[in-house]
């Protein structure tokens, strides 16, 4: 038996996220283009743990961002791809002259030695290898 994800509000912040205990500058829905900048083949529940969010909350913020233009998903067999859209702008007013590669060259995931990865999301990884059974 799975145990109960602890309660959230609309956004998917924990209830001790909510009341002001931690925040950080950055919303769910950079947190998760994040991960995905980081590893485009990353599944739901990993993504939400990395974020802190519940799964639901992820599938919500990746419908966001599919309707928004900023990733694209594809399915690759059983699993989803997502590819980013680095040309797509940040959405407040404050910020919308950056493109989303800026973003993710500025706080980004780094490669193991440290250079930055592919903004795109289509060339820092490669696909997990399914392993031969029998």
């Amino acid at each position: 038996m799975r145990p109960a994800e602890p309660p959230t509000d609309h956004a998917g912040a924990t209830a001790s996220q909510a009341s002001g205990g931690s925040w950080t500058f950055l919303s769910n829905h950079a947190h998760v283009l994040l991960c995905l900048a980081a590893d485009p083949h990353q599944t739901l529940p990993v993504i939400a743990e990395k974020v802190g969010i519940t799964t639901r909350a992820v599938q919500l913020i990746l419908t966001d961002l599919i309707q928004g233009g900023y990733i694209e998903r594809t399915k690759v067999g059983r699993r989803n791809h997502y590819r980013i859209n680095p040309d797509g702008h940040l959405r407040h007013p404050l910020e919308a002259h950056h493109r989303i590669a800026d973003l993710i060259t500025a706080v980004g995931p780094a490669t193991p030695d440290g250079s930055a990865r592919d903004a795109a999301g289509d060339g820092a990884s490669t696909p997990p290898r399914r392993r031969r059974t029998g």
